[in-house]
């Protein structure tokens, strides 16, 4: 399955500003705070003449007004302009440095110039100048989430203990347990919130998407309709209807949600997962050609080749299809897309597979003189498909050994290559698989069987019946009604 932690920090990076309830700051009079906005409009175009008219406001009677200095502040640091920020919040800071108020705007300074260790230090002085002042906690939670969640864990479950009454915080720790991957505690936290908070319309996707990635798909869905109920057009809750669908297996109302959710093609949001799932769904519905178009749309949305396994399933699609050269592209770019440029056993046994399967899929002889000629390329094909195959399960014997897989597809490749058995290029391969499976009591008995009828039939050929007749009768051993042996070992009695 497709990893999908990633792609939901793209699809829902509006989790991190997450709108909670934030304590409110002693309000600016209204005269004061109209001509900070006068002045702040003039800050663009005219710098001086606004620091000219700051530095005249914040003079006399107003010198030591902290809220009137912050408003000032946050006018710059709307503008980005940190430096004239910063002085302003170090003349709050001079009047009162013990000022919960001045402390915050100082960490939001420092925020703004990427100093995350000296806005935290701030917002952890107004927590301790005022214990009540949630927004620090919020701020400093924020801020460290994605540099070190677990820091925004700790400081939100500190408030959560000190102010149980403050129900805002299951939403926040939603986030920051997101942010770690702990999917479980993110969706936790947001089930407490969910009962006792207030949800908007936003809380509703972030929760179906928590669901989601929980394998919640039923409640998903039932949180992404409320959420469509309020906004109907939400491109998130539209996404997520479409998957929870699709993975509640009700396909024919995720193609319908499919054609809602891609109604606007040029829309820029759409991601590489989004034409995944509409290509499992047209895959589903039997649409082969508007499938590979959408894998194809996913391999390209995904630019940097993170995703491999896109091109697995498109792998599976095309053998699905039993169009094995496609299906073998595609499993090579998987096999050259992965990370640490090695790849498991099993993928490597899986490509042999594929190789094998293409081979079998070539057909033999014909009769008019140009399917002499056709039957000729295919020949030539088939036994190079059946060389890469040869090769690949030689690798796999060799990583591990004490697997029958890697020999006993070994063995059918070279018995494909020597179907009259004439040449016995199967033999070792069958014997050694055989030897690997006799050491297991819970091997398969239809492998044990191939392995004997192969090594029975070879020894037949070779008139070597003694040896013959003890792989028919180890068959009947496993089998006692198997009829092939039977009639084998019939044979060579009439023969000896």
């Amino acid at each position: 399955m497709i990893k999908r932690n990633k792609i939901f920090g793209i699809i829902c990076c509006g989790l991190l500003l997450s709108a909670a309830s934030l304590q409110a700051q002693e309000p600016l009079a209204a005269d004061l705070s109209k001509q900070v906005e006068s002045i702040a409009a003039t800050i663009k175009d005219n710098p001086t003449a606004a620091a000219d008219a700051f530095d005249d406001l914040a003079k006399g009677k107003n010198k030591k007004n902290i809220s009137l200095l912050i408003a000032i502040g946050n006018a710059y640091l709307k503008e980005d302009k940190t430096k004239e920020a910063k002085e302003y919040a170090d003349r709050a800071l001079k009047v009162n440095s013990k000022s919960s108020e001045a402390c915050m705007f100082a960490g939001d300074v420092a925020l703004a110039e990427d100093n995350v260790g000296t806005a935290c230090g701030y917002y952890e002085q107004a927590i301790l100048f005022d214990k009540d002042c949630f927004e620090a906690y919020y701020k400093y939670a924020r801020a460290y989430i994605g540099v070190n969640p677990q820091l925004s864990v700790d400081k939100l479950l500190e408030l959560k203990a000190k102010h149980p009454e403050e129900i805002n915080v299951d939403r926040e720790l939603a986030i920051a347990y997101y942010q770690m991957g702990t999917y479980s505690k993110a969706k936790d936290a947001y089930d407490e919130f969910m009962k006792k908070g207030t949800a908007d319309k936003s809380d509703y996707g972030r929760y179906a998407m928590l669901l989601y990635l929980n394998k919640n798909y039923d409640q998903s869905l039932d949180m992404t309709e409320k959420g469509m109920g309020m906004d109907p057009e939400n491109h998130l809750l539209r996404r997520l209807k479409m998957y929870n669908l699709y993975e509640l297996k009700r396909y024919d109302e995720g193609l319908k949600a499919a054609e809602v959710f891609f109604q606007d093609p040029d829309n820029p949001d759409y991601v590489y997962l989004d034409f995944l799932y509409r290509a499992r769904l047209y895959l589903l519905h039997g649409d082969k050609d508007l499938s590979i178009a959408e894998f194809d749309k996913a391999l390209e949305a995904d630019k940097e080749n993170e995703h491999p396994e896109i091109a697995k399933e498109a792998s599976q699609a095309y053998e699905k299809w039993q169009n094995y050269p496609d299906a073998i592209r595609m499993y090579e770019r998987y096999l050259d897309g992965l990370k640490g440029g090695q790849e498991d056993v099993s993928d490597l046994f899986l490509f042999g597979r594929l190789y094998y399967m293409a081979a079998g899929s070539l057909s033999a002889p014909a009769d008019s003189s140009m399917n002499v000629a056709v039957a000729a390329v295919d020949t030539i094909q088939k036994k190079a498909y059946l060389a890469e195959a040869d090769t690949i399960f030689a690798q796999v014997a060799r990583r591990v050994p004490d697997n029958y897989l890697g020999y006993f597809w070994r063995a059918r490749t070279n018995a494909m290559l020597d179907p009259e058995t004439t040449l016995g290029l199967a033999k070792p391969y069958y014997e050694k698989a055989y030897e690997v499976l006799a050491q297991n009591p819970k091997a398969s008995k239809s492998v044990l069987i191939e392995c004997q009828s192969y090594l029975g039939y070879y020894y037949f050929l070779k008139m070597e019946y003694d040896t013959s007749k003890e792989y028919w009768n180890k068959i009947l051993a496993i089998d006692p009604e198997n009829a092939t042996a039977k009639q084998a070992l019939e044979g060579i009695e009439n023969l000896q």
